[in-house]
């Protein structure tokens, strides 16, 4: 007997000698597991064990795991028909002892994930003669296929091997098995119960989860896997929340007893998993390393955290277009409204219009991705970060686009991937669909689609790793132009700094290449060698990647700026105004920003914590009103240059005049920041506003692709796992099987109770639940509602809109949603620190909305209104300056008076802008958003 069984049996003894008290029945399952030892008193206390529980064991209907039966009757051997039912269960995360196939609990191992049962899979397929360069996983096909299985010697011993490592405990470096979420599964009565009485067919995913129920069986599967991924639900949260279903409902409910069960109606899409050498990050290849000429064992690597995962880029497009109907939606560059003078999107830019010219992409269903990556920190205590691979298609609607991305990619590990490596599968697959394409069904008829990934935003890290360039503290630093920098002194050390020059040379993808050749025999301009993006099709090496206004701007230049102005290691410099931070606090906090801005404004003493949402309301909203009378007045309108100029660049349709003179306000601003500030702190990000415009001018608004879409995907795939152990294993599969969960709830949920539906909505999306809703022609009305009669203002100011007389009787609100914004009445019964009820309409005037009305005429047609009160005078500019020979207006920051006229009537269609709003005795200040698609 080996000797870790031996004390895992001794462990059982003990416990026999000193407790009285029954065993529980799990651990008698597991004793009856063990091989008795030699001594007569164990093998009597075995055989006692099954005498007395016989009882106990039929009641339960429970399967007799020593012996099983085949067609003709007779007896099989207890340990071959078990190792087949381990190589069945085995790709839920079992794990089994390789000798006499019975299970082992480790009690002390922490709480696996909701989705840690493909380890098994992964590991039965790391260990076989397949394609080094990546193991297809189809979890859902395993699942399927289990029951026909069979197990080798030669596999059970390479399994065994793997079991060993894994349970090694270190600490998320590779993957762990977590023992106890196989037995979870037999623990009680109703988890031995065998699959053929428990499966589950369509007509009964169909069917009412019982007599008079809401919601279907497959419903409820759905709702409750949904919550299970959405909140991180372990193994055991998930068993046992099955377990108190069972009890509650009645007896001829369906729904799966144990998670096993459960979690077999849900196939997990593919992906692949790739280990890489050690020494030189070239993926391995029948265990060896071709360009070291080494042999590897895998199992030993995999423990050190040399692998990662991608997800097959065409697969996870195919399901979204055919299941989610983005299809329909990708005729949004067509039906959009455009103008040859404006820039509205990534479709108006320039690079965009030439690419359309020059490939596929101006072909019906043809369209281009926007991809990212970057690190995120998953443990405190540890370097271990995730390196996702993030895309998302740019010819969707704005408010789709946010919403849908794909997850190609996922490195692991305590340093930073190696892009040669880790983005190779992703470019070859590029390759693939921009020259062959993929076919796909829309409306019952089969297209075919060519992809082009065109765009690359990133932070300035990243962004040098991916051309392969030196960093930003570094010669040639720039990822744009040819400027050398220089070292000055700064404190005690030295820093990297770019001065502003005349005349700079730009980068080309020409030109990258030429230096990436000329590496090691000649001036190569801060190239390093060679990049796996230069190959990728039509993606320009230099123009590919934007200026990201997150970074670059909102945690670069703005932060910049508040740690000279308040930082006390300045307090003899001219611009310092931190003796007066409780006066601007005590302005920042009368500030009402509507809830297009998820952060109220925070203490500027808390700075050091604030996000980058935070820095850029910061920057375009409070900082013009609040610094007016403290900063010293030439810093102050220098600061609006770059104010007025990132406004300009993120609105949501720029001019051409517009992105001139923004281009003229950050030259003059980058060429007088170090007259004012000094050359030590003229950093890169400082420097990289000059590119700023040549991003839009080539792309489109700077909220086209902003970061701030990818931080937050990031955020959502760090709830993804639990635990310490098999972190990315974890995220990729419950970030496939929630991709699942959606799909399959555009086909279940389709004619379900509004209730049902609704919760659905909630549980997905993650807002919360409102009862009760109304929607009128695109408008949704919230809360109940009163119903009265028009009074004669009302009733003439609504037959004046509508030329129509209506019914004397309406429904009033005081909260409404139109195209995806919020709006609420003066008279919204909550008080809150937001304002919603300030809106400019199309013509520019400012109103203030009284209520929301659902009227309808005596021909039967209901209108949705908006009633509000106009301003009595119109909007003036706050702030204006002249800093050298540029005359900067603030235009979005206006006052207004705080009286409003009669009530009139409008239709929430003529609702376009909402305000930041700054209230004083006798006048009111508005910002106005520079746009509503951009969320935090």
């Amino acid at each position: 007997m080996e000797p870790s069984r031996k004390r895992r049996k001794l462990h059982y003894r003990r416990y026999l000698c000193d407790y009285n008290e029954p065993l529980p029945r799990t651990t008698r399952y597991r004793m009856a597991k063990i091989d008795p030892l030699d001594d007569d008193d164990d093998e009597s206390s075995h055989s006692d064990w099954s005498e007395d529980d016989q009882v106990s064991n039929n009641k339960e209907a429970s399967l007799d795991y020593h012996t099983s039966s085949d067609a003709t009757g007779a007896t099989v051997d207890s340990e071959q028909s078990h190792d087949e039912h381990a190589n069945c269960d085995g790709v839920v995360g079992a794990s089994m002892d390789s000798e006499n196939g019975h299970d082992v609990e480790n009690s002390d191992e922490e709480e696996g994930s909701l989705n840690d049962e493909p380890e098994q899979a992964l590991y039965d397929h790391t260990t076989s003669e397949s394609d080094s360069t990546g193991v297809s996983l189809d979890i859902g096909h395993i699942v399927e296929d289990c029951d026909e299985a069979e197990v080798s010697l030669d596999d059970e011993h390479e399994q065994q091997s793997l079991d060993d490592y894994t349970n090694s405990g270190s600490e998320g470096l590779g993957f762990e098995h977590h023992s106890s979420s196989h037995t979870d599964d037999y623990d009680g009565g109703d988890d031995t119960t065998s699959d053929s009485e428990q499966m589950v067919n369509d007509d009964m995913m169909r069917s009412p989860l019982y007599q008079g129920a809401l919601v279907t069986l497959g419903q409820t599967i759905l709702l409750l896997m949904a919550f299970a991924v959405i909140v991180g639900l372990t193994q055991d949260g998930l068993q046992t929340l099955l377990q108190i279903l069972s009890l509650i409902l009645p007896q001829d409910s369906h729904l799966p007893a144990t998670k096993y069960l459960f979690k077999k109606l849900f196939k997990t899409g593919k992906y692949d998993f790739h280990v890489y050498c050690p020494k030189c990050c070239c993926v391995l290849e029948n265990n060896a390393c071709k360009r070291c000429h080494q042999d590897f064992d895998k199992n030993e690597l995999m423990k050190n955290g040399n692998f990662f995962f991608t997800l097959p880029l065409i697969d996870q497009l195919k399901h979204s277009l055919e299941t989610s109907n983005l299809g329909e939606s990708l005729n949004y560059r067509k039906t959009r409204p455009t103008n040859p003078d404006t820039i509205s999107d990534i479709m108006d830019g320039k690079l965009y219009k030439q690419m359309c010219k020059d490939s596929n992409l101006k072909k019906d269903y043809s369209f281009s991705l926007t991809f990212n990556s970057d690190g995120v920190p998953i443990f405190k205590s540890s370097s271990f970060s995730i390196w996702p691979l993030l895309c998302h298609i740019n010819e969707l609607p704005p408010n789709i686009r946010k919403k849908t991305m794909f997850l190609t990619g996922l490195w692991f590990g305590p340093k930073k991937p190696s892009i040669s490596t880790f983005f190779r599968p992703f470019i070859n697959e590029m390759k693939t669909l921009s020259s062959v394409g993929f076919e796909w069904c829309s409306n019952a008829k089969i297209v075919k689609s060519y992809v082009y990934a065109i765009i690359c935003s990133c932070d300035s890290v990243a962004r040098a790793m991916l051309q392969n360039i030196k960093q930003f503290n570094g010669k040639f630093g720039c990822n744009w132009c040819l400027h050398p920098g220089e070292r000055v002194e700064k404190g005690k050390g030295h820093v990297q700094v770019y001065p502003f020059h005349e005349e700079v040379t730009e980068r080309s993808h020409t030109d990258m290449i030429k230096y990436q050749r000329n590496v090691g025999t000649g001036e190569n301009f801060g190239v390093k060698g060679p990049t796996p993006l230069s190959s990728l099709p039509f993606f320009d090496i230099v123009s590919g990647f934007i200026v990201d206004s997150m970074h670059c701007i909102d945690l670069g230049v703005m932060r910049q700026l508040s740690t000279l102005w308040f930082d006390s290691s300045f307090h003899k410099e001219p611009w310092y105004i931190g003796t007066r931070a409780n006066e601007i606090d005590r302005k920042i906090e009368q500030f009402q920003p509507p809830s297009n801005i998820t952060r109220m404004p925070r203490s500027i003493l808390t700075r050091a914590y604030w996000k980058a949402s935070e820095w850029r309301a910061f920057l375009l909203f409070y900082a013009p009103i609040v610094l007016k009378s403290v900063l010293p007045r030439r810093f102050f309108e220098h600061f609006l240059l770059l104010c007025q100029a990132v406004y300009a660049l993120q609105t949501t349709c720029i001019t051409q005049l517009e992105l001139f003179y923004a281009s003229q306000h950050l030259n003059e601003f980058v060429l007088n920041f170090e007259t004012l500030y000094g050359r030590p702190h003229m950093t890169y990000n400082v420097h990289i506003l000059l590119h700023l415009s040549d991003s839009v001018r080539n792309w489109g608004p700077l909220w086209c692709y902003s970061a701030y879409s990818f931080e937050g995907c990031n955020g959502f795939l760090l709830k993804l796992y639990n635990g310490t152990q098999s972190v990315p294993l974890q995220i990729v599969t419950s970030f496939l099987l929630l991709k699942e969960v959606e799909s399959m709830g555009k086909v279940l949920m389709q004619n379900a109770h509004p209730r049902v539906q609704q919760l659905f909505d909630t549980v997905v999306d993650g807002f919360n639940a409102t009862k009760h809703v109304r929607r009128v022609n695109g408008t949704v009305f919230f809360g109940h509602g009163c119903s009265r009669a028009l009074d004669l203002y009302e009733k003439d100011a609504v037959e004046q809109f509508l030329e129509n007389p209506v019914k004397d009787q309406a429904i009033f609100y005081h909260k409404a949603v139109y195209n995806s914004q919020i709006f609420l009445s003066i008279n919204y019964r909550r008080k809150l620190k937001r304002d919603n009820t300030l809106v400019r309409r199309s013509d520019g005037s400012v109103c203030q909305i009284v209520g929301f009305a659902k009227v309808e005429s005596h021909t039967g047609c209901e209108h949705a209104l908006c009633l509000v009160r106009k301003c009595v005078s119109k909007p003036r500019l706050f702030l204006q300056g002249y800093f050298g020979e540029s005359r900067c207006q603030i235009k979005h920051v206006m006052s207004i008076s705080s009286e409003f006229a009669e009530l009139t009537v409008l239709d929430l269609s003529q609702l376009s802008d909402k305000f930041v709003v700054y209230r004083q005795e006798n006048s009111c200040l508005v910002c106005l958003l520079p746009n509503s698609l951009e969320r935090d």
